[in-house]
This record gives C-alpha cells, structure tokens and sequence, in this order.
C-alpha cells in the first residue's frame, strides 16, 4: 500500500464526518421569520419625520388588517434534532463505498505493483518471477493498460522468449501504437520467434520503423540479421555499419559488431581494411632481478590520466609474455569502454607482473610507473621491472 494512501484516506473521513455531523449542527437559522408586523415597523421607521406619515401609518395599518384577517397565526419551527449513531453510520457507509470502489476498479492491486517496480533492483530473482506473474495477470484483467503490455514486452524479448514478447507488442499496435521503438521490436520479435525468417508483417513493421527514426536500433538489428540471412551481405553490413554508429567506441557493443562486419566483408569476398594507426604509447618492458618469473605469469601494461596512481584506467594490454624485454602498444584499440586514449596529451604508464592473473600492485610481483608520459608517435618510453 502506498504510504500515504493511509493518511489521504483519514482526512477524507475527518471532513465527510465533518460535512455531516458538524456543519449541519451549525448551519441553521437562529431568528423567527419576518411577519406582517416586521414589514409595518420597517415602514414606520422609515416614514418618521416625514410631513404625511400619519395619514401613511394610517394606511398601512390597515393594510395589515387586512392581510392578518385571512392568515393563520406564524408556525413555531421545531428546533431539528439530529442522531449521532446514525451520522456516524452514514459516514462509516461512505468510506466503506469509497474503499470498495477502489478495490473493484483495481487502483489498489496497481498502486501495490508500482512499488514493486519501484524496488525491483534490490529484489530476488525469485521476487521478480513472482512480480512479473503478477503482472501477467494484472495484464489480462486489463488488456487496455499500454504500460504493463509494453514492460512484458520488454521483459520477454530480453529474456529470450519471442513468441511472448510478440504478443504483447501485437496487443500495442492493434491498440494504435505506432511509436518506432514498438514497431521496430515487435518486428524483432516476430523475426527471432519464427526461426530468423522475416515475414512481410515483420520488415514492414521495421521498415515503417525505421523511416520515422533511422538510427532505431531493434529496427536495424532485424533488418542487418535478415539481410546477412538471405545472403545479402553488402546490405546487412549498411545495416550494421548504422547500428554501430549509436555504441561508444571501445564498448562490447561497438567492438562484437565491428566482428560482424568483418565475418560480412569475408564473405563478400572484400578484403578487410587496413587498421587505421591511432595516437598512442609504445612501451619497452625489460626485466632484470634475482626472483625468476613464473612461466605463466601475466604482463599489464595501464595507462591512466597523467599523474593518477589509481582509478580506471584509459587504456589497458593484457598478456603473457614468452620472452624478455618486449614491446607493447596502447593506443584506441587498447582503450576502456567510453574512453581513447589518443585524445589525451599525456598519460600515466604503469607495468606490473602478476603471478596469480590479478591485476593490482598488491598482486604483482614487479611494479613500476611513470606518472608523465607523452601520447603521440614518438620513440617508445622504456621501463625495468626489478623482481627481488
């Protein structure tokens, strides 16, 4: 239950209670009602002073003479009396409603759902089964809501369950939706959950997709996985290229499509582009002590922003070396999720040893740094590990 769902309802009992107890105790007339005799003394007062007010008084008494011989005497009106259990009952009524309205039109089973939703992160796979068969059913009772159609939607396309998910995405279009996000999935649905074959529905959905938006990222996932499917690789590669385009370089992402279009180029028959040479750092480990290094130990080589000892770094080269001294280059295909390093004028260098393929200075059996080094083409910046 929302937590001030207690409190809203409170205040609402409080002024029915008061609406209906209270204000009718007060809310009465304290004074008899006006009479003949009211309107003559008004009349009186008003004409004293004045040259022919006797002759006026005169005429108005008689006026009223004749008004009084016809009427019956003014009613005493009986002070209204009022029962405290029965206005009592009758408010108790009303909240009673009010509550049981609530609970039939469902306001309750959403507000509970919503916080749910509201502390999915912190909750137990378990937790979250059990809310998202809440939801099912919720969903069924209320095939109209768009919010809980496009939320299992979501759920079951990343959960690897098409053939659901295109039924909820089904359920939005005929309703009306015709957002891009929703076209373009529901044609991604339909795609994985009938054995990556696009059916006419399907590419017109993307199609339609994808000419409000062109960079909808469902939309051109299943249009570059039909093309590649069909064979017609320099079209799935314009597909992908435009795919890749939204992912940060240097991300999973950028980097697993950048394969996809390499396996698409091959089979095409093209031959690969040649690596673009990025600004960078090229370094040359020789090792030097009295402590053999383990056959199996692993090499890090981390650039980070010049001056830092720690923190993520821009750029890093793992790998084992097979012999020593050797040479390694950091430059923007080394570099982290997010970052290149041949935008930074100067890094910090830092080369350690691990024997347990943990990297850390706590893990390694030789360290060492160096808190400046410039990023460029120039000559290689050397470092001597010492293992004692």
């Amino acid at each position: 239950m929302n937590s001030a769902f207690p409190v809203f309802a409170l205040l609402l009992w409080v002024a029915a209670a008061a609406m209906m107890i209270w204000l009718p105790r007060i809310w009465r007339r304290g004074g008899a009602p006006e009479t003949n005799e009211d309107w003559l003394r008004l009349r009186q007062r008003e004409l004293a002073g004045e040259a022919e007010a006797a002759e006026l008084r005169e005429e108005a008494a008689l006026r009223l003479l004749e008004d009084q011989a016809g009427e019956a005497s003014p009613e005493v009106r009986q002070r209204p009396a009022y029962s405290g259990r029965g206005q009592l009952a009758a408010v108790a009524a009303v909240a009673i409603a009010a509550w049981l309205m609530y609970r039939m039109l469902g306001g309750w089973e959403d507000v509970q759902i919503a916080e749910q939703l509201g502390r999915i992160e912190q909750s137990q796979p378990e937790d979250v089964l059990a809310l998202i068969d809440r939801i099912t059913l919720r969903a069924e009772a209320r095939p109209a809501n768009a919010d809980y159609a496009l939320l299992l939607g979501e759920y079951y396309l990343s959960g690897n369950e098409p053939a659901e998910a295109l039924r909820y995405y089904d359920r939005l279009i005929e309703a009306g939706a015709t957002a891009p996000e929703i076209l373009g999935k529901a044609a991604q649905s339909e795609f994985l959950s009938s054995g990556r074959v696009l059916s006419r529905r399907a590419r017109a959905r993307a199609e339609q997709a994808l000419a409000v938006d062109p960079m909808q990222a469902a939309a051109l996932a299943t249009m570059g996985m039909a093309a590649f499917e069909e064979a017609d690789y320099r079209q799935a590669i314009v597909y992908w290229q435009r795919l890749r385009d939204l992912e940060p370089p240097g991300s999973p992402g950028h980097d697993m499509l950048g394969q996809i279009i390499e396996r698409a180029r091959q089979e095409l028959g093209e031959p690969l582009p040649e690596a673009i040479a990025t600004a960078g750092v090229v370094v040359e480990i020789s090792l030097s002590g009295e402590q053999p290094v383990p056959a199996d130990a692993v090499l890090f080589v981390l650039a980070r922003p010049e001056g830092a000892e720690s923190g993520m770094p821009i750029a890093v080269v793992r790998q084992t070396p097979s012999s020593w001294p050797l040479t390694v280059r950091l430059d923007d295909s080394a570099s982290m999720a997010g970052q290149q390093i041949s935008s930074f004028n100067a890094v910090s260098i830092e080369v350690q040893v691990s024997a347990n393929g943990q990297p850390g200075r706590d893990n390694a059996l030789a360290w060492r740094a160096r808190p400046s080094v410039p990023v460029g083409f120039g000559e290689p910046v050397k470092i001597n590990l010492q293992t004692e």
